[in-house]
Parts: structure tokens; sequence; C-alpha cells
């Protein structure tokens, strides 16, 4: 992949320390203090190459920093396997429909409606063109196989002790980190907890970004408090959620999402929207591979985890 140059690349040493071991301790907390002390800008901060060369790593034993590249490694082969395993999911709901001719959301399309199927909507995208196209009426309506949920606007009171603040940014990084927390009466009046096996969907954004993105609520988001911006699918068994998580990554899963969005300058999704989306029923063995995507993404964020507190309790 190409990087822009906003992003530093650190290539270690292997002769003198394990590349696990190296993203172990700069993800860890000490590490990312002294970083951060580094940083300079008022509006959008930035850091140096030279800063990060600059940064002191003690190295352990050489048994010890094997063991946390390991876990380190095995964390990636393990996201890696999980993502092949989901996308040979999502490419089966792909391969349902005929050729797919728009490649973009505002491409060029006309179309003719029958005004008995407008259904109270009368903008173009909605009928024609990108969006519409390899739409399947078959499958059960994701409101059947889950909870659609969503909350009203949730004030943002942040307190020291609070509930760890999700934001529909941090939902999709491998290792969200907390940023604010939020205040622990307003995460409860509201009903703001996510809950591990979860799906979350971007309410908001544009149709090109994260809005209609679905991500999946792993262990170590338990517990956290959402936005409003954040819908929750919570389905009724773990087997569903793998289903509608593989569909809703596929292009054409993608496309029915988007089909209910609205908006002009920020386009938004509604929960009937998503509630009303079908799901094709997967083959045996494909809902056997989401389902095991998702276990191995679990314990890739086990390992991950356990490397960089295993780094912390030896800097002590």
């Amino acid at each position: 992949m190409a990087a822009s140059q906003h992003i530093m690349r650190a290539v270690p040493a292997r002769e003198r320390i394990q590349p696990g071991y190296l993203f172990a301790f700069l993800t860890s907390a000490p590490a990312q203090a002294m970083i951060r002390q580094q940083t300079y800008g008022s509006v959008v901060q930035h850091i140096e190459p030279h800063h990060l060369a600059d940064l002191p790593v003690p190295l352990p034993e050489a048994p010890q920093q094997r063991r946390i590249h390991e876990l380190v490694d095995s964390a990636a082969r393990a996201r890696t396997e999980a993502r092949r395993m989901l996308d040979e999911a999502s490419s089966y709901f792909d391969s349902l429909v005929s050729h797919l001719q728009t490649r973009h959301e505002h491409e060029f399309a006309i179309g003719i409606v029958s005004a008995h199927s407008l259904n109270r909507r009368l903008d173009a995208f909605h009928h024609v063109g990108w969006a519409s196209e390899g739409l399947d009426k078959s499958g059960e309506r994701v409101d059947s196989l889950a909870e659609v949920i969503s909350t009203s606007r949730v004030p943002r009171i942040y307190a020291t002790r609070g509930i760890p603040f999700l934001s529909g940014i941090d939902v999709f990084r491998s290792r969200p980190t907390v940023r604010v927390r939020l205040a622990r009466h307003i995460t409860e009046s509201f009903n703001a907890y996510v809950r591990t096996g979860e799906l979350a969907v971007q309410a908001s954004g544009q149709r090109y970004g994260l809005m209609g993105q679905v991500a999946f609520v792993g262990r170590r988001l338990d517990g956290w408090a959402a936005s409003h911006d954040l819908f929750r699918i919570r389905p009724a068994k773990q087997a569903d959620a793998a289903r509608i998580f593989a569909y809703a990554r596929s292009e054409v899963g993608r496309r029915a999402m988007l089909r209910h969005s609205y908006g002009t300058s920020i386009p938004h999704v509604n929960v009937a929207g998503v509630a009303g989306l079908r799901v094709p029923e997967l083959p045996a063995e494909l809902q056997a591979r989401a389902e095991g995507a998702l276990q191995l993404r679990e314990q890739a964020d086990a390992d991950e985890e356990l490397a960089i507190r295993e780094v912390e309790a030896w800097l002590g």
C-alpha cells in the first residue's frame, strides 16, 4: 500500500530488536507519553521522524522480547486471516447480483419509477443508478434478525472517572484509546452503552466516507458509551451478527445501506432504513467462516493487549 507524507515508518533493525516488541513498546502508555511530549502545533499537531528516532527504547532479555513479538505477530496474522474469511463471505453476496454498471455514487443515471414504488422518496438517488443496482428483495429483514437501537442526542458532559466515549471514528480503529469519558449518569439515562457482539453503524457523514459503514463491537469496547450518531444492531444470535456484518461489508450491502441516506450537506441514514435491509442467507461453509473471522478478531485483540500489558509491566 502507498502512504501519505503524514505517515512515518519505523523499520526495525531485526538483528537488535524484534518488530513485534517495538510495536508493543511504542503503543505502551509510557512510550505514548514520551511521543506526545515531542508534538508541536496549535491547531493540527505534528511530530517529525527525528523525534521518534531519538526515543529511548529499553530492551528486555531475548526470550521475553521474542514472546512479546510472537503475541503481536499472532495478532497480525489472525487479523489478516479474519479479513480474508470475511471477504469470502462478502463476495458471496456480491455474486448474487448481475454486473454493477455504475462505479460511483454520484455517477449520472436515468430511470423510470412507478408512482407506486416511490415509498415517500422523491430523490432519484434512492431509485435509480448506483444505490439501486443490485438491490435484492430476497432474504430476511435486519429487524427480524436483530434489534436496531438509536438514542436521542447525548449531551457531551464529560467526567474524569466517567465511561469511555466511543466516537464514529474510534469504532473503526483496530485499537481505540480513551480520549474522553462521558458522565456515568448521562450514559445510563440515555442507555448509550455498547455491548460485545453488537454492530455499530455510522449514521451520518458523507456517502464516500464512513457514513453507513458497519463495525463489529468486540470485548475490548464492551461497556463504552456511544453517541446518537452510532446506531447499534443487537443480534439475537452471534451467527446473525456474522451474517449481517459480512453483508454490510459487501458492495451490494453498502449500496443498499446508502440507498436510504438523505440530506445534502451532511447526509444521514435512519433506523428504519437499516432495519429494513434484507440480508440473504449465507451457505453453511461461508457462515462458519464469517463466525470464525469474528472469533479470530477477538483473539487478535486479546493477544495484542496482552503483549502491550506485558511491556508496561516490565517497564514498571
